[in-house]
């Protein structure tokens, strides 16, 4: 199947559930506007699953840990995130909704490979915190991998730090562990140019 189609007009929820499903694209929805990006790679994915399944085993039955699934934030236009890895409640998952929404979102992960640095540490960063999501991750697999963690504060992400090894911290309220080594199983060579940090109010950065 070739590439998607771009409308002419800003798309609404309803538009964007009949979008079809291309296999070498990744789509989402910003602020109404399609976005299509190629696929992650297999380090990315083999990550992510990873880190999905190693949370899940840390964390309580009440919470659930899932991989790319639709999250509609506020506001309208509409976006629809994919995020690499949410935390939710378990009610969510017995529901079975169509998507999550931001309020539904405890914990939010994006795994960082080649050119989407800038969208997850400045786009997606100010989409999470002015959605009201508590907790934001992202973890960087540019040798060496680190994860940067932060949490919502008075409207906007505190960075809380970025470590590198076997890092551990809180996800939604509870101790975790995350072993990037042993998550990652090849690692690129250098950082990239895109690897910006957030730009916090004042501009200052967290890093």
């Amino acid at each position: 199947m070739s590439g998607p189609s771009f409308p002419d007009h800003l798309l609404t929820v309803d538009e964007w559930a009949t979008l079809p499903e291309y296999e070498r694209y990744r789509l989402e929805l910003c602020e109404g506007v399609l976005v299509a990006s190629p696929h992650p790679g297999y380090l990315h994915q083999h990550v992510t699953f990873a880190l999905v399944d190693a949370l899940a085993g840390q964390l309580p039955r009440e919470l659930s840990v899932l991989g790319d699934v639709e999250v509609l934030l506020p506001g309208e236009p509409p976006t629809v995130r994919c995020p690499d890895v949410i935390v939710v409640d378990r009610a969510l998952v017995e529901a079975d909704p169509d998507r999550a929404t931001a309020a539904d979102v405890r914990l939010v992960v994006e795994v960082t490979t080649g050119g989407s640095g800038r969208t997850d540490r400045v786009t997606k960063f100010s989409e999470y915190a002015e959605s009201g999501i508590p907790q934001y991750w992202i973890v960087d697999l540019t040798e060496p991998a680190v994860l940067a963690a932060f949490t919502l504060e008075n409207g906007w992400y505190r960075f809380d730090g970025e470590q590198a090894g076997t890092v551990r911290l809180s996800a939604a309220g509870h101790d975790v562990t995350v072993d990037l080594e042993e998550l990652t199983a090849v690692r690129t060579d250098t950082r990239g140019a895109t690897g910006d940090a957030p730009v916090e109010p004042g501009g200052g950065s967290p890093r």
